[in-house]
């Protein structure tokens, strides 16, 4: 009893641990004076990768989705990818507890294969209401730029608010699509229809 109490408050303590890395990071890589050289959206979209990365960390997905507690996590990147090799780089040999990350990118809809997150690139934003209409209440957690995502039925969208990057979460769409985060992590989303 007192060692799984212990164990608990270990991964509770890990989990924030890394939410607060994740916003130290962010900081200190806006005032890297390197950072300045580089152009604004490749400083943006690193800080949406790590935010990516974070996301899978704090998320939560049934055991059906799962074939066993080894099973790769998949990323799928739909549409006209603005990341490049930043998403791979940033979680390149990583894993979600025993779940390695694995990234497939796909230019269509309908070469979309299973995935367990999928980011849709604002390349899709005249069809991603038909995306999300398909996926319908799968246990797929769906990400995008696009704007209007989470008010329009994605999971979770990025927005820029006084040029930083923040991010809305759909309470809503996630209890359909039986997805779960972490409330750390909701204490930095702005909450689109509350449960």
């Amino acid at each position: 009893m007192i060692k799984n109490t212990l164990q608990i408050i270990s991964e509770k303590f890990h989990l924030v641990w890394r939410l607060y890395s994740l916003i130290l990071i962010a900081i200190l890589f806006l005032l890297n004076p390197r950072s300045f050289g580089q152009s604004q959206k490749e400083v943006e979209y690193k800080l949406k990768a790590a935010y990516l990365f974070h996301f899978l960390q704090f998320a939560e997905w049934p055991d059906s989705v799962f074939e066993n507690e080894k099973s790769p996590i998949i990323l799928a990147v739909l549409g006209k990818d603005p990341f490049g090799k930043i998403l791979d780089e940033t979680v390149m040999s990583e894993k979600i507890g025993d779940h390695p990350i694995i990234i497939k990118r796909f230019q269509s809809f309908n070469q979309l294969d299973f995935c367990h997150v999928l980011y849709i690139c604002s390349s899709e934003k005249y069809t991603f209401r038909n995306i999300l209409k398909h996926i319908g209440e799968s246990p797929v957690l769906t990400i995008s730029d696009i704007d209007g995502f989470s008010e329009q039925g994605g999971n979770i969208s990025f927005y820029l608010e006084e040029n930083k990057v923040r991010f809305a979460i759909n309470m809503q769409t996630l209890k359909q699509a039986d997805l779960k985060v972490s409330s750390k992590l909701l204490r930095l989303a702005k909450i689109i229809n509350p449960i």
